[in-house]
């Protein structure tokens, strides 16, 4: 009978002990990169305005690091440079569920003034091609004031062009009703 326990009992402990010196080990070396500037967002914020001292705007008094976002579904931070130059960080659906993580550049008067691609999830060849700057330079100038039925989609992927539209929609919006929080303006 010893025999026959012996072994799951000190496999268990061995599986306990492991574990326990992974939490430590994790515990010891986390880094918390919610609400950090990646080289990947501070090359987008670069690609749409150029240099600048881009800084994520983060919730204030919590120890954990929060990204602003006004409570809008789908965004996932809000940048600016504190002068004008803001951007909105968001993912939207397009034929995939959060397929366009998205970055887009707001200017002063509210209008779309660039878009960057975080990562595509969209079908490659069909939904991957609202990638390409004659889509994108469509939706350059995209203000709250702009009909989406005034903008053509690309051919054969409605669904990719339709989330576009709608995650500028969303960034103008949402710049549009927080301005002055963004801004530290009210």
């Amino acid at each position: 009978m010893k025999e026959t326990l012996m072994p799951p009992i000190v496999l268990t402990l061995v599986c306990v002990i492991v574990s326990a010196l992974l939490v430590f080990a994790h515990e010891q070396t986390y880094v918390d990169t919610t609400g950090v500037m990646t080289d990947q967002l501070t090359a987008a914020c670069r690609d749409i305005f150029g240099e600048g001292d881009y800084k994520m705007l983060l919730e204030e008094g919590e120890k954990k690091k929060t990204p602003i976002t006004f409570g809008v579904e789908g965004v996932r931070s809000i940048i600016t440079d504190g002068k004008g130059k803001c951007f909105i960080e968001l993912e939207e659906d397009g034929y995939a569920k959060n397929g366009l993580h998205l970055l887009i550049g707001i200017n002063s008067d509210g209008a779309v003034a660039g878009i960057e691609f975080l990562s595509i999830g969209e079908t490659p060849g069909v939904g991957t091609k609202v990638q390409e700057g004659n889509f994108i330079s469509r939706l350059i100038g995209y203000s709250p004031d702009t009909d989406d039925a005034s903008i053509d989609g690309v051919t054969a992927a409605t669904f990719s062009s339709k989330g576009m539209k709608a995650a500028c929609r969303k960034a103008v919006e949402l710049y549009k009703n927080n301005k002055g929080a963004i801004f530290g303006e009210g």
